[in-house]
């Protein structure tokens, strides 16, 4: 079933479960955003394949997020800061030039959670909270309890949208509609992450050490 889902192409991907601040200054957004509100729809996020985010046309993904608006703050001249939470992944069938903003008639895509890899999940949980605290680590921040989904779908999307990684690799795992198989994805990216992090929190480490000896 296809449904008419207003879009917003932007340099950034939005997963099922995120969250993304939004500043919205552009008429045909501002108009786009205040239709969602009236009738409390979502719209669709999906990141830009060439073109920009303002002044012009972008050519964008197929794939991408829906949008639900949770908070707002309206600004003067009409701008608007909001807060959105990625929904469920659409795909793009036919895109429509009849509106004063981009829109697609798009159909929902349905994930699949792959019962079996629950062992896998647990594997990316693990490296994911050591990727984190050597990556806070290395600022001198302290790793925070980090609250993952239990499910391994809801998982591999919350790994996903937190990963330093290209935005390329990004819509890759939006794309991806097994769980399982962006968690074997996000497994290699966090096991290469956490081997070139490694040498650069010693070296942190180490400098500190020297720090506290000068001290002494």
């Amino acid at each position: 079933m296809l449904t008419e889902l207003p879009l917003f192409p932007l340099n950034t991907v939005l997963f099922p479960g995120g969250t993304l601040p939004l500043h919205i200054f552009e008429e045909r957004y501002k108009i786009m955003i205040n239709r969602c509100l009236e009738r409390r729809e979502p719209f669709g996020i999906t990141l830009i394949r060439s073109g920009t985010e303002t002044a012009g046309p972008a050519e964008s993904f197929a794939v991408g997020t829906t949008a639900n608006i949770r908070r707002i703050q309206r600004l003067p001249d009409g701008r608007l800061n909001i807060i959105v939470n990625g929904g469920q992944r659409f795909r793009i069938v036919e895109r429509l030039f009849h509106r004063p903003y981009p829109a697609a008639q798009v159909e929902l895509l349905e994930e699949k959670d792959d019962p079996d890899a629950a062992d896998l999940a647990d594997t990316v949980a693990s490296l994911f909270a050591e990727y984190t605290r050597i990556y806070l680590a290395i600022s001198d921040q302290w790793a925070r309890s980090l609250g993952m989904p239990q499910s391994p779908a809801a998982l591999a999307d919350f790994v996903a949208s937190r990963l330093a990684i290209s935005v390329w690799l990004k819509q890759q795992l939006l794309e991806e509609l097994s769980g399982k198989r962006r968690l074997e994805i996000e497994a290699e990216s966090i096991s290469e992450a956490i081997s070139e992090l490694t040498p650069q929190l010693r070296a942190v480490q180490a400098e500190k050490y020297r720090g506290f000896g000068r001290l002494n």
